[in-house]
């Protein structure tokens, strides 16, 4: 009888081994030197400052390093996140702005010219940003001068694939436009680029 007591709590001894607590991404551990085959939160360089703290993974127990910004570049401001949505406790700092400056889809200004508000997430100081619009080229810093409508040809006037081109070979007559000029009149049959 006390040899299969004994031999009872042998084995539950070895059970107890085998089957140890699963480590959380909320448990902290020891960094490694390397980032190398990690999980890394935040990108050090979006920090003035930074700290490196690291969380054990699920399972396999893969290392999740959280770089941690202290201070910020001019004009930016510190941001905390969770390392995951269950680690509550555990938290790091990123940059960025949050004085509501974004970036706004290109509309129209005036006749062949595009406007937006752009966001420089650097220092998060928002400027405008011109550009020509589809059918015309150039660069433009004031929305108003520097984009010139494509040439006609045949009496059509030529256009680009999109907006925001900058040189006049960007230019071509869509396929399946007619024309008729002095050296005669037929169809395109393919886009007829601007040369030079």
């Amino acid at each position: 009888m006390k040899s299969a007591i004994l031999l009872t709590s042998t084995l539950m001894l070895t059970c107890s081994n085998l089957y140890a607590a699963t480590p959380t991404l909320c448990d902290t551990t020891t960094c490694p030197t390397s980032d190398t085959g990690t999980y890394v939160e935040n990108n050090p360089s979006n920090c003035k400052t930074y700290t490196r703290n690291c969380y054990k993974g699920t399972g396999s127990g893969t290392i999740r390093i959280a770089y941690s910004c202290t201070s910020c570049p001019t004009g930016q401001n510190l941001i905390s996140t969770n390392i995951i949505t269950e680690c509550t406790s555990n938290t790091y700092n990123k940059c960025g702005c949050t004085n509501g400056c974004s970036t706004t889809a290109w509309t129209a200004k005036s006749t062949g010219y595009e406007v937006r508000d752009y966001c420089n997430t650097t220092n998060c100081t928002t400027t405008k940003e011109y550009r020509c619009a589809r059918g015309y080229y150039g660069t433009s810093t004031n929305g108003t001068s520097g984009c010139t409508r494509c040439p006609a040809s045949g009496g059509i006037y030529g256009t680009t694939a999109a907006a925001g081109s900058t040189v006049i070979t960007s230019c071509y007559i869509p396929s399946g436009n007619t024309f008729s000029d002095s050296t005669g009149s037929g169809t395109y049959t393919g886009n007829c680029y601007y040369k030079n």
